[in-house]
């Protein structure tokens, strides 16, 4: 290119074709579009940062003409202001996940897990939580839609036995679920075997003082609450409670070679002078 061309400011259409010729047999074809990918994404990602620049105008009290009338969206049309989605706190995109028992056999460590997902308020937010839950691996029984989590506190129990995990029981709760008497559910300590059903893990209202799991050979476990100083999970049986949940835990295993028969809530002793009625 001749410094007279730099220079001369009344070019003619002749000169800019040359200029364009010259520019084009620079051009060197790619093997695959990656810059052209890239620059696409620099451009969305300027388009964003010069909408939310506008977003900054409007909420700033700008009353100059580009905050008054909007910038276009990407398919060219003008809008009102930029619309943001609000944020998803982070405790619903994870469950809070406690320790009920922990336990070794015959040299294999095993655990029960309770997973407490938090009632979304919303729909976005169940949208956001399922999607959370998808990438967990876990996904409520029964729920179709998001909206089926909205009000809802999901939670699943799971136990892991030499490292390989199996689910329990899984359920929601909700502001009209009421404190249950007693659920159980029991299963394998050792789930690759046909039983027997040793390892119980229940649900029990807050008030409970005590629970009594009786084995098939007609022997039973007791245990109370924890006391205020227990770590949860431990080996140790005891009703522990937990953060968020509207019911308190147990988990008791049968002495090896027994199985799960039935198990019920212990009535709480007599003040001293009370007499049965």
């Amino acid at each position: 290119m001749s410094a007279d061309r730099e220079t001369n400011l009344d070019m003619t259409h002749r000169d800019i074709a040359l200029l364009l010729a010259e520019a084009a047999d620079e051009v060197e074809i790619g093997i695959a579009p990656t810059q052209a990918v890239i620059r696409g994404g620099r451009r969305r990602r300027a388009r964003r940062w010069a909408a939310a620049a506008v977003t900054a105008l409007v909420i700033g009290g700008s009353t100059g003409a580009l905050a008054v009338a909007g910038v276009p969206g990407e398919d060219g049309n003008r809008g009102a202001a930029v619309a943001t989605t609000p944020s998803v706190s982070a405790d619903l995109l994870k469950p809070r996940s406690t320790a009920l028992a922990v336990g070794r056999e015959e040299g294999t460590e095993w655990s029960v897990t309770l997973d407490l997902w938090t009632a979304p308020q919303d729909e976005q937010q169940a949208r956001a939580q399922l999607e959370a839950m998808d990438e967990y691996g876990m996904r409520p029984n029964g729920v179709d839609t998001a909206s089926d989590l909205v009000g809802r506190s999901t939670y699943f129990v799971g136990m892991t036995f030499g490292g390989a995990y199996s689910e329990i029981m899984q359920n929601a709760f909700d502001e009209t679920s009421q404190d249950p008497t007693l659920v159980t559910a029991a299963v394998p300590l050792d789930p690759d075997t046909s039983g027997p059903d040793r390892l119980v893990v229940g649900q029990v209202a807050k008030g409970a003082v005590g629970i009594s799991c009786t084995w098939k050979d007609g022997t039973s476990t007791e245990f109370r609450r924890a006391d205020a100083g227990r770590t949860v999970g431990t080996d140790e049986a005891a009703i522990t409670s937990v953060e968020g949940s509207p019911v308190d835990w147990f988990v008791c295993l049968a002495p090896k070679g027994k199985a799960y028969e039935s198990a019920r809530v212990m009535v709480p002793p007599l003040p001293s002078g009370a007499q049965k009625s």
